[in-house]
């Protein structure tokens, strides 16, 4: 007998919390009924949330950074007072709205991880489909895109827009590896941030997920996840200055 005809009736929301509480019938739900509605909603509600709650800091580090970048940037250097006001002030707003497109980046982030699985339920020879990887996407970014985001929202409010003066102060304020190595290189710390509880959570449900939902081989599942999630890791510490 399939032990998935067996899984309790569930609705969008109950899955979703279940991803964090009872992942395995969590995953057992979605192999039968891949939600994606509830999961992508909640997760843009508390990302924005946190994207709100860092403004001020955000602000503060733009307004460091253009300042910084006016004295070793000739382009910046040539503008009138009235053309770095400009300037400023276009970057200021840039940062005081981003939380309203926040939606956007969890939908690109989810898009992409489920492109990403769906080429492992392949080489896995999985029996997943489109729906189904999208659906394990979208579940499991309420940590990495929702809950991780709300959190690091209210410790940089707690902290106060001040304290922060470059992208590196930001990305430190969540506890993770990098608190290992004080003082690493900018790279190497932006690379060691990206892994706290909540993104070794994601990755460790993303491979779970691989082999519950999608019906990957082990050895797949786990290499797809470790791509999905040291993918970002290396982008954002080679993007670092």
């Amino acid at each position: 007998m399939n032990s998935d005809a067996g899984a309790r009736p569930s609705s969008g929301l109950s899955i979703l919390w279940d991803v964090i509480v009872a992942p395995r019938a969590a995953f057992a739900a979605l192999r039968e009924r891949p939600y994606v509605g509830w999961a992508f909603l909640v997760t843009c509600v508390l990302g924005m949330a946190g994207a709100f709650l860092q403004i001020p800091a955000g602000t503060h580090i733009a307004v460091a950074t253009f300042a910084n970048n006016a004295t070793h940037n000739p382009d910046i250097a040539k503008m009138t007072p009235a053309q770095l006001q400009s300037a400023l002030s276009i970057t200021k707003t840039a940062q005081q709205w981003f939380w309203i497109f926040y939606p956007v980046l969890v939908a690109i982030g989810v898009l992409v991880t489920s492109l990403v699985l769906l080429i492992f339920n392949a080489i896995g020879k999985g029996d997943g489909n489109f729906r189904r990887c999208l659906a394990l996407a979208a579940n499991v970014a309420l940590l990495s895109f929702g809950i991780n985001y709300l959190i690091l929202g209210v410790l940089v409010l707690l902290r106060g827009g001040d304290a922060f003066s470059t992208s590196l102060d930001l990305v430190l304020t969540m506890p993770s590896l990098a608190w290992a190595v004080p003082g690493a290189p900018v790279k190497l710390a932006t690379f060691l941030s990206s892994f706290n509880v909540l993104s070794i959570w994601s990755f460790v449900l993303l491979a779970l997920g691989g082999r519950e939902v999608l019906r990957v081989s082990p050895l797949w599942a786990w290499i797809g996840a470790a791509i999905i999630t040291l993918s970002p890791a290396l982008i954002a510490a080679g993007a670092a200055r």
